[in-house]
């Protein structure tokens, strides 16, 4: 089969890590697969990830229309990062195809969409969820505010999902409005992810430096504050706890956090971004690593599937995708007792080398039997020969509704049960 791939190629994109472990899978099982970088222009000039093959910028309008053109079926990797994404929305209209959705809450992908399109952005907002929301939708005083006030009423799925053929995700809790808008076949699989160095062994360091570590980019959802309060609030993890960090940070929030650990005389260490080796080697050297989400926005976490498949015991939020995980893999916080049950689980780990080592082991057993690229690459295909039987019934219905336009029917009518119901001759089941 012929696989056009649109993907984030930069090597800071964790979505093109994974996205290169699908490609060398897709082509271990023979098919061809032609990548395209989807990241704004000033961003391709960075180095991509080893896709093993050519890789072509979205831009490139001539060759991308013709390979897409010759192509069995075109795939998109989605996230909530317009600078990672732009290429996926340019293209995704003009060649519909799969979308491999790695967030489902897209509302900064679509804000930032919406200033190039804001007639088109309220009428998607209008449609999804209603004038009220519509109105009130760009009125919020900052990412905190909006994210607070989407998240549940307008969380932009259903937009993606109306434009692809066919959507694969990587956890459950957000499918329900995939399945409500996209028309085609909605499919949940484990993000595929590796550890490079082929996983690193559970530290047995000595109790004097528990090392403790999060990576990622340092926001407010990582619950980093809540990790610096609950070691401050034991004298034991307080004497003993070395909190590092490791991801982009901006100043404002290296100096309130900072602040904030001198406060509770909590020894912490800001890394900023690291490349490949010095991360591995981070990982390696920890205890333990918390990947905390408050709110939880993605469909799957990469550096939690990372930290497990290092064999690293990992402490996560209980909710969303990390609700899914094992229960005897990972420890889980109850986001309404967060600091205190943050604290409690930190202090038994710090008390039981044994525990971590366990704990670790099962993580490691799991995550390499489950997060697989093989199996999502086959997973891919299925779906390609699934979507390939929507395009003519989406043509249809295309067509039907241009005609009702065309006789003066306003968007009430076409959103009128007998009107939808009728339409329902041409939805789409997966092949079983």
């Amino acid at each position: 089969m012929k696989v056009v791939m649109f993907t984030p190629g930069l090597q800071a994109s964790a979505i093109g890590r994974m996205a290169t472990l699908v490609v060398h899978a897709l082509r271990a099982a023979g098919h061809e697969v032609t990548i395209v970088r989807s990241e704004q222009e000033t961003l391709m000039r960075q180095a991509p990830h080893d896709f093993g093959g050519e890789v072509l910028a979205w831009t490139d309008q001539a060759r991308v229309g013709a390979v897409i053109g010759s192509a069995d079926s075109v795939i998109y990797q989605v996230g909530d990062n317009y600078e990672f994404h732009v290429g996926c929305l340019e293209w995704l209209e003009r060649a519909p195809g799969i979308v491999c959705l790695h967030d489902f809450f897209l509302g900064h992908l679509f804000w930032a969409w919406a200033q190039r399109h804001p007639a088109r952005a309220e009428a998607v907002l209008k449609a999804w969820y209603g004038d009220t929301v519509a109105t009130g939708y760009f009125g919020h005083p900052d990412s905190g505010a909006f994210i607070a006030a989407t998240a549940d009423t307008a969380p932009m799925t259903e937009w993606i999902g109306a434009m692809a053929l066919g959507v694969v995700t990587h956890s459950n809790w957000g499918a329900q409005r995939l399945c409500r808008s996209c028309p085609g076949p909605v499919q949940v699989m484990p993000l595929p992810y590796n550890a490079p160095a082929g996983g690193a062994q559970v530290s047995t360091a000595d109790q004097r430096n528990f090392r403790v570590l999060t990576v990622g980019h340092v926001n407010p959802n990582k619950r980093v504050a809540s990790v610096i309060r609950a070691i401050g609030n034991s004298t034991e993890l307080r004497d003993h706890a070395v909190y590092r960090l490791v991801g982009h940070v901006q100043t404002e929030t290296v100096v309130s956090l900072s602040s904030l650990a001198r406060n509770h005389q909590v020894n912490l260490v800001i890394s900023d971004e690291l490349d490949n080796a010095a991360l591995i080697t981070a990982i390696d050297q920890a205890d333990v690593v918390t990947c905390l989400r408050w709110p939880s926005l993605e469909a799957a976490s990469a550096s939690a599937i990372e930290a497990m498949l290092y064999g690293k015991p990992v402490i996560v939020t209980d909710v969303h995708f990390y609700s899914e995980l094992p229960d005897d893999c990972v420890l889980k916080i109850d986001p309404d007792d967060e600091v205190a049950s943050l604290q409690r689980a930190l202090e038994q780990l710090y008390h039981s080398p044994e525990l971590r080592r366990q704990l670790g082991a099962r993580a490691r057993e799991w995550a390499n039997a489950t997060f697989r690229a093989d199996r999502y690459a086959d997973c891919l295909i299925v779906m390609a020969q699934d979507t390939s039987r929507v395009r003519p019934a989406l043509a249809a219905v295309e067509q039907f509704t241009q005609t009702l336009s065309r006789w003066g029917a306003t968007s009430s009518l076409l959103e009128e049960p007998h009107t939808r119901d009728a339409l329902r001759l041409f939805a789409i089941t997966p092949a079983q």
